[in-house]
């Protein structure tokens, strides 16, 4: 049987563009009303914690070809995540040079906008594009193991 990955690609392929058009989108927000354009090291810092926010948000939604929250994650998995994403906050907080401390708000509302587009908007179009393009790929594919399970037991 051989490996048939390309469905899965492209899937892959789909959310890497929308989170990529989501963080640009939120980019443009924070640059234009919230006034980041003035503020070099607090745009760093914006970005910083929105790829880090993306990136939590989407291994806890890619571990799981249903809806995220079909089978609960192991402690230990849930526990590094949630280290990642504390820590990398302290870390903004503390004022690391380059990364100038946000104000509580905006980086509670990083972390929301991250929460919604990944495990709200991503992961409705990667069930749905696992059901169009994965499962049914797996259905065409399928064959019936009978006849080949009879040939072995002779």
């Amino acid at each position: 049987m051989a490996w048939n990955i390309g469905d899965f690609i492209t899937v892959s392929v789909v959310l890497g563009v929308a989170m990529v058009a989501e963080a640009l989108l939120f980019l443009w927000i924070a640059w234009s009303h919230i006034g980041l354009a003035a503020h070099t090291n607090a745009l760093t810092t914006f970005s910083f914690l929105l790829l880090l926010y993306f990136a939590v948000f989407s291994i806890v939604s890619a571990r799981e070809r249903r809806s995220f929250w079909s089978t609960r994650p192991s402690k230990a998995f849930m526990s590094a995540l949630v280290a990642d994403a504390c820590g990398g906050t302290v870390l903004t907080y503390v004022g690391l040079p380059g990364l100038t401390p946000l104000p509580w708000w905006q980086t509670l509302t990083i972390f929301a906008y991250a929460l919604v587009a990944c495990l709200c908007v991503n992961d409705a179009v990667k069930v749905a594009m696992i059901k169009w393009r994965v499962l049914n790929a797996v259905a065409k594919s399928s064959l019936d193991p009978t006849p080949q399970i009879a040939t072995r037991a002779q």
